[in-house]
């Protein structure tokens, strides 16, 4: 029996109805709604389901209705929506691809519940850029959901990285005083590894495309843009100028004779990180909050429920358990391994390899079900495979001394 090449890939590897977002991302989040030609006024909430060109609109007067959008001027005024916040909390790093999932499904459900708002709370060293992005994209999409980011106290201390990135995505910034909200490089693939791996021009085309979104990202929500690439880019120095009524956030060389410099904001040599008051001075926060009910009162939703989404950590937990039971194959194949070098007959032979074929099953489970797991999908079915190959080859072995042993 030749179990060694499973040895050897066993020894090497170490999450209501989800909606569909197709409503048009033109519409702002609404909750009164008027109709342009009759002067029909409804009080309610937008949901992501769609047939054809309308939405599914929860009314206080209608119940749940179709709505062709286009027809009816929307204004945000949380009258209809339902009195209550949903916080998920983002307070670990950003690496794994279930909890992104569950954050993704999470969204879209909470937006059709109607909720005042979703409140994020976060304090994240960051993480993968591309979890980073998806998380992103589902905040920007969710147009029927205002989404308030609060850049809370913990062990973190702030929204650095790729989590000042999921911060700037949010429609309001809240920040604990003792926070930091930037140095967003890509650090799980930052320029240098990007283009020792991939080669200069494809590196600096990765890194330009990050630096892109994040000013994307704060100028969605009238926040500096070139601050922002700051955060990303050690060699962009932003300073504030003069400019009539308006707050101008520039590069140097941009700075006209007319203009009269008030701060320098960022430096060459450094990434941008803000403090609490500096975030709120440059208009990247609202306001300064030390605690969520400071945020529930500053945003008029003291009374409101306040609902824990804990999605994302239920993920986390499921993902836990799916590495344990990952270990445990292990520990058994690994023990498959020291038997077969002993002596064993025929029969034992083929119990142990039944045993490893189930195992093998369960192992492409887990790298099918969890991609975070990393298991190599191919090298798994190569190994079944070649187990199944083995257990058929020996049972007709054992069946043909069988059959010669009656004759």
């Amino acid at each position: 029996m030749e179990l060694s090449h499973s040895k050897s890939v066993i020894r090497g590897f170490l999450r209501g109805v989800v909606l569909l977002l197709l409503v048009s991302a033109a519409f702002c989040p609404a909750d009164t709604f008027t109709n342009q030609q009759t002067g029909e006024v409804l009080r309610g909430y937008k949901t992501s389901r769609t047939e054809g060109a309308e939405t599914f609109v929860q009314t206080q007067e209608k119940g749940i209705i179709k709505l062709n959008l286009a027809q009816w001027k929307m204004v945000r005024d949380h009258k209809g929506r339902n009195n209550k916040v949903v916080v998920m909390e983002i307070t670990d790093s950003i690496m794994n691809e279930i909890e992104t999932e569950a954050f993704e499904k999470a969204i879209v459900e909470i937006g059709d519940e109607g909720p005042l708002f979703l409140l994020l709370e976060i304090d994240t060293p960051g993480g993968k850029v591309y979890l980073a992005q998806r998380i992103c994209a589902a905040i920007t999409g969710a147009d029927n959901l205002q989404t308030i980011a609060y850049v809370k106290s913990g062990q973190n201390r702030g929204a650095l990285s790729a989590g000042a990135a999921v911060s700037l995505a949010a429609d309001k910034i809240y920040m604990a005083e003792d926070t930091v909200i930037g140095a967003a490089t890509m650090v799980t693939s930052n320029a240098e590894s990007m283009k020792k791996a991939y080669g200069e021009d494809i590196g600096e085309k990765l890194d330009s495309a990050w630096r892109a979104k994040l000013a994307s990202l704060a100028e969605r929500n009238n926040r500096s843009g070139v601050l922002a690439r700051a955060m990303v880019d050690r060699d962009i120095e932003v300073v504030e100028v003069t400019g009539g009524s308006d707050r101008l956030f520039i590069e140097p060389i941009n700075k006209k004779a007319d203009q009269k410099l008030v701060k320098t904001w960022s430096r060459k040599g450094s990434l941008l990180t803000l403090t609490a008051a500096e975030a709120v001075g440059c208009g990247f926060a609202e306001a300064v909050a030390n605690s969520r009910e400071q945020v529930l009162s500053k945003e008029n939703a003291a009374s409101a429920e306040v609902v824990i989404n804990t999605d994302m950590q239920d993920a986390a937990r499921e993902l836990e358990r799916a590495r344990g039971q990952l270990l445990r194959i292990r520990k058994s194949v690994d023990l498959k391994m020291k038997e077969s070098e002993k002596k064993m007959t025929a029969p034992q032979a083929l119990r142990m390899l039944r045993e490893a074929r189930r195992e093998f099953k369960q192992l492409i489970n887990l790298a099918r079900r969890y991609p975070d797991l990393e298991l190599d999908m191919i090298e798994l079915e190569n190994s079944l495979n070649s187990v199944e190959a083995n257990y058929k080859d020996l049972q007709s072995e054992v069946s043909q001394r069988r059959r010669q042993r009656r004759y």
